[in-house]
């Protein structure tokens, strides 16, 4: 019985732990995300609201500082570029990505874009914000091994919780079988059931007087 059991338990606190790992990992992926969502859409807002009033979005040369000041905010952050619409950063948080081709590399970096669209509609460019994939990926192991090490405490809980019911109930059952007493005939049988005998007996002996087949007891 122990032995068919600590698997089963054993396999049903990984399941549960690995569930758990799964949904701590979407949530923390899904903060991370809307907060460099947020950060993306507040910029694009800022350089819409400036090319409402007449500046252009190649114009916008503060923006740099301003790119600066929200990656310095996150140490995550490898990068927030502000992309034309031909495909080069115009502006950047890190001054080595300024006027280079903004290719993908989503192997290095988890990237969000926000548009930034003019009045009418029409796209100038994207906000970029580019977070280091290492250190996500780092960040997302150390709850792994955190939970994986939970697991581990309450699979071996689990087992010893599970041993000690095991045992106890063998142990109940073994007195319940063990434990014996004689009944009016001389015959041992389990003392939990000593006084149901003992009840049949007084009444076959009833019975048998009644019959006249055995001698009435009579009083002193």
């Amino acid at each position: 019985m122990l032995a068919a059991l600590i698997p089963l338990v054993a396999a049903s606190l990984a399941l549960g732990s690995y569930l758990n790992y799964a949904g701590v990992r979407h949530n923390y992926l899904e903060l991370v995300g809307d907060r460099m969502s947020t950060v993306a859409e507040r910029i694009a807002n800022d350089a819409e609201v400036a090319m409402s009033m007449g500046v252009p979005l190649t114009s916008q040369d503060v923006m740099n500082r301003s790119l600066e000041r929200e990656a310095a905010a996150d140490p995550m952050v490898l990068s927030i570029d502000v992309v034309g619409s031909g495909g080069n950063v115009l502006f950047s948080s890190d001054p080595d990505r300024r006027g280079s081709e903004d290719r993908g590399d989503s192997a290095i970096a988890w990237r969000h874009f926000a548009p930034i669209d003019t009045a009418f509609g029409t796209n100038e460019g994207n906000v970029v914000v580019r977070a280091s994939q290492q250190a996500l990926d780092a960040n997302v192991s150390d709850v792994g091994r955190s939970i994986l090490w939970l697991s581990v405490l309450a699979i071996l809980g689990g087992v010893a919780i599970v041993s000690v019911a095991v045992m106890l109930s063998v142990r109940a059952l073994w007195h319940r079988l063990t434990d014996r007493a004689p009944t009016a005939s001389g015959a041992m049988v389990p003392q939990e059931i000593r006084a149901s005998i003992a009840a049949v007996d007084d009444e076959h002996r009833a019975v048998a007087e009644r019959l006249g087949l055995v001698p009435q007891k009579t009083g002193a």
